[in-house]
């Protein structure tokens, strides 16, 4: 009996034979499919890798959670693109692993962590800028680095426990025409299929939809409160009247707009983040948890639609950093410096290496 997580291709199988050779306007789907599928996830790949090199040379986001946030999801956004890309190698009857225990087993265990790893890392994210504008003062020692890592800690140890089942001794587990066969015990087939999904739906999706809106919705709020606040001239509040403050240096007024800029910054990252996440999230788990309620489906069908879902839902691990650079100013301006210091750089390096040539 076959069993697979949510491998994106290993359920197109038909007797044992890969949907790729069947129907020509099925094959056609998969292609333009997978087509999509190596676009986006090539981009991902490099998106990624330029986000985790923004963040960790620049000082400001070491110094705070929330740039450590940025960074854990940005490295486990990496891993769960790299487990999707091998998955769709399966449709070719690729196995990328030799091993069949990782093939089949821990491939799949992998992308599930790293999937709601990197949810519940923006679920914390937003929470720690609602913190942030909630509670200013107490937030210096909420909102700490520390912290991230002991909530982190929490995450994994309960998301790996969650996922345990793929570690359960199965028989007979092999790779044929790009699935995962194996037997396995009917406690087992009947937790995968019919427990399992629902209560990942939940974990995964709802519960982070709905701390992602209740945070962002709060933290609008305190945003235009806080604007509504601001008086023309910079004052402090007095018994009788505002009295106004004596005048900043210049040094301060950078310090204190370098920050504001960062605060607004992450602010836009982290609202990009949650719209995309339920805009892409949502569908996919929502045809998971009904598509063996809809009768008459066929069962190619179905695994090509829960295919180009799941593509749709992986997006949101791989275009973070277009968004980023869309979303908030701050950030493009990071990127662009660093691409120009690249280029600086690598003309310095060509024009080294030319003249020693010479000599």
């Amino acid at each position: 009996m076959s069993m697979t997580s949510d491998p994106i291709t290993s359920n197109f199988t038909t007797d044992d034979t890969p949907v790729v050779v069947t129907t020509s306007s099925l094959q056609l789907g998969i292609w333009i499919t997978t087509g999509c599928a190596c676009f986006a996830y090539g981009l991902g790949f490099v998106g990624n890798v330029l986000s985790l090199i923004i963040f960790c040379t620049q000082d400001e986001f070491r110094k705070i959670s929330t740039g450590l946030l940025f960074i854990l999801i940005t490295i486990s956004n990496f891993i769960h693109l790299w487990t999707l890309a091998s998955d769709y190698l399966t449709l070719y009857n690729i196995a990328m692993y030799s091993n069949m225990l990782m093939q089949c087993r821990y491939s799949y265990y992998i992308q599930n962590i790293s999937r709601a790893m990197s949810t519940y890392w923006m679920v914390t994210v937003a929470l720690d800028r609602l913190i942030r504008t909630e509670y200013p003062m107490r937030s210096k020692k909420i909102c700490t680095k520390q912290n991230v890592i002991i909530i982190s800690t929490i995450y994994f140890v309960i998301f790996a426990a969650f996922w345990s089942f793929y570690l359960v001794p199965v028989s007979n587990l092999s790779f044929i025409a790009g699935t995962c066969a194996s037997i396995q015990s009917p406690a087992l087939t009947y937790f995968s299929n019919n427990i399992h999904l629902p209560l990942r739906a939940v974990l995964v999706c709802l519960i982070p939809v709905i701390l992602m809106v209740l945070a962002n919705a709060r933290m609008i709020m305190n945003v235009r409160q806080s604007r509504r606040r601001v008086t023309d001239g910079t004052t402090i509040p007095s018994s009788d009247m505002n009295i106004p403050v004596a005048s900043i240096s210049n040094s301060s007024r950078k310090q204190s707009y370098r920050m504001s800029a960062l605060d607004r910054m992450l602010f836009y990252m982290m609202l990009a983040n949650a719209i995309t996440f339920i805009t892409t999230q949502v569908p996919y788990h929502l045809f998971i948890c009904v598509r063996n309620n809809v009768p008459g489906l066929p069962s190619n069908t179905s695994s090509f639609i829960r295919a180009v879902l799941l593509i749709w839902s992986s997006l949101y691990f791989g275009i973070a950093f277009y968004f980023y650079c869309l979303a908030s100013p701050l950030f493009r301006q990071k990127f662009i410096k660093m691409l120009k210091k690249a280029i600086c750089l690598h003309g310095i390096t060509h024009s080294t290496a030319h003249r020693s040539r010479i000599h």
